[in-house]
């Protein structure tokens, strides 16, 4: 026996059809809820990491409706080769691609106000650097909350992905996100 499940196919980290990381985002994977809400996205000093050795630091705020595919808000980033600074800049939302919802209100056993959500949320920026130079990309929020007993999708961890300056910085190394849905 088979069963169908509704997906969207996206393909990320690219500004061109069919040249980026093909993402298949099943609708209500991790529960039965979806969301069409908006929310209010918090990025503390968050740490990712590419297979080059290349580390990016990142901090955002900003908010994201879901139903109209809109993202707004601004950060800043440092890129780092071990200790060394190799640029700074500063970064602004300019669309949503794509949300998975997981729930609200509990991480880990924890309780917390029913309005911090989790999820992924696959966000288009553009960037200036300090030296003035300017790039798109895309950039990813993971945030573990989930409804209370439940839980988040195999393999997912709190942080942040980045697809910018041609590096792929796919691996989480520190961070602390934040969903708050809006009334």
């Amino acid at each position: 026996m088979s069963t169908s499940v509704p997906f969207f196919l996206v393909d990320v980290f690219t500004d061109s059809p069919l040249t980026g990381n093909p993402l298949a985002v099943v609708a209500g994977s991790a529960g039965a809820r979806t969301s069409k809400s908006a929310f209010e996205v918090f990025v503390e000093p968050t740490i990712s990491a590419a297979s080059n050795g290349l580390t990016i630091e990142t901090e955002l705020e900003g908010t994201f409706n879901v139903a109209d595919k809109t993202a707004s808000g601004d950060g800043t980033y440092a890129v780092m080769a071990g200790s060394t600074v190799v640029e700074t800049g500063t970064f602004t939302l300019t669309r949503l691609i794509a949300f998975q919802f997981y729930g609200c209100g509990e991480v880990e056993g924890t309780a917390l106000p029913p309005n911090f959500c989790g999820g992924r949320a696959i966000f288009g920026f553009h960037s200036t650097s300090s030296t003035g130079e300017e790039r798109s990309g895309h950039y990813e929020v993971n945030c573990q909350i989930h409804d209370p007993g439940g839980h988040t999708p195999r393999g997912t961890s709190e942080g942040v992905k980045i697809n910018a300056r041609g590096i792929n910085f796919n691996r989480h190394v520190t961070g602390d996100n934040l969903f708050v849905r809006q009334p």
